[in-house]
């Protein structure tokens, strides 16, 4: 088509050869399968110079509006380029993206008010996968270094760490003592979300004081709570996710000696990736954030 065009414009073939850095014979042969294609004559000869046919002055019309289009296409998809290049894709567990994403966003658009954010908000399985099949290089998220599938290949920063009491109904006797003890466990109903891997870090914790209880399991936070205040059974929680309950009085929280559960948020980092600029000061945000530790309990 660029032969086709610079011949119209120029009327020679000598010409076009010379615009195209090409032979003529070279432009002579796109021509003629121009032609062939549209199996229609497109120039006609006027000793050196050549004029298009009617038929050529119909192909040359359709031609520049082609042209216009795939330039206008090529426009579009640069912009397109320039805007995912400049989109911060944020993968963060639904846990910090519940309880602590809206006070970080809003000390990051303080920080980079011109910065575009996507907010991806999932489980610790999704994360996980988005992380193994390279959707992101960073991911926000608890930090569980049992799987190796993950942390075998990324570094991991910590953010802080989460205390998980042991939370009931707030009519339960249990609310009238300081102090639990593992054996008042026993035969009790705990709760556990449907997460793997949070389930087995709680479980195990309480493997390790021989602690016998029936496993309950419900789809997340949220409904664990109503299970607690319907009487269901009794639960490890982190804080945040009880703050409000407990401030109501709707449920209350107990200490049981020995057995303190603690769970380490963060981030991790592909191995040897080179994070963008917008990766790189959102994870330092993160980290001023999180720094005075005890204030975010």
């Amino acid at each position: 088509m660029e032969s086709f065009l610079v011949l119209a414009e120029c009327g020679s073939f000598t010409e076009a050869a010379k615009r195209l850095h090409c032979s003529q014979p070279t432009i002579s042969h796109h021509i003629l399968q121009l032609e062939e294609q549209f199996r229609a004559p497109l120039f006609q000869r006027k000793g050196r110079q050549v004029q298009l046919t009617e038929q050529g002055k119909i192909v040359l019309d359709y031609t520049r509006q082609v042209t216009r289009l795939l330039r206008e296409a090529g426009e579009k998809v640069q912009q397109s380029l320039r805007r995912q290049e400049s989109i911060l894709s944020v993968y963060i567990s639904q846990y910090i993206a519940n309880y602590y994403l809206p006070d970080i966003l809003s000390h990051y658009h303080k920080a980079f008010p011109e910065q575009l954010l996507e907010v991806y908000a999932s489980c610790y399985t999704d994360l996980q996968r988005a992380l193994l099949e390279g959707k992101t290089n960073v991911a926000f998220l608890p930090i569980y270094p049992e799987d190796e599938a993950v942390y075998s290949r990324f570094d991991a920063y910590e953010l802080f760490e989460d205390e998980l009491p042991l939370v009931i109904p707030a009519g339960h006797p249990w609310t009238e003592r300081k102090l639990l003890y593992s054996r008042d466990l026993h035969q009790t109903t705990v709760l556990l979300p449907q997460s793997f891997y949070i389930s087995e870090y709680i479980q195990t914790h309480l493997e390790r004081f021989n602690v016998q209880v029936r496993f309950l399991q419900m789809s997340n936070f949220t409904v664990i709570l109503q299970a607690i205040k319907a009487g269901l059974g009794i639960a490890f929680l982190p804080y945040p996710v009880i703050r409000e309950e407990v401030r109501r009085g709707e449920l209350a929280v107990s200490q049981v000696a020995s057995i303190q559960i603690r769970r380490k948020n963060g981030f991790v980092i592909r191995k040897d990736a080179r994070l963008t600029e917008a990766e790189e000061s959102f994870c330092r945000e993160m980290q001023q954030y999180f720094a005075p530790k005890q204030l975010r309990v």
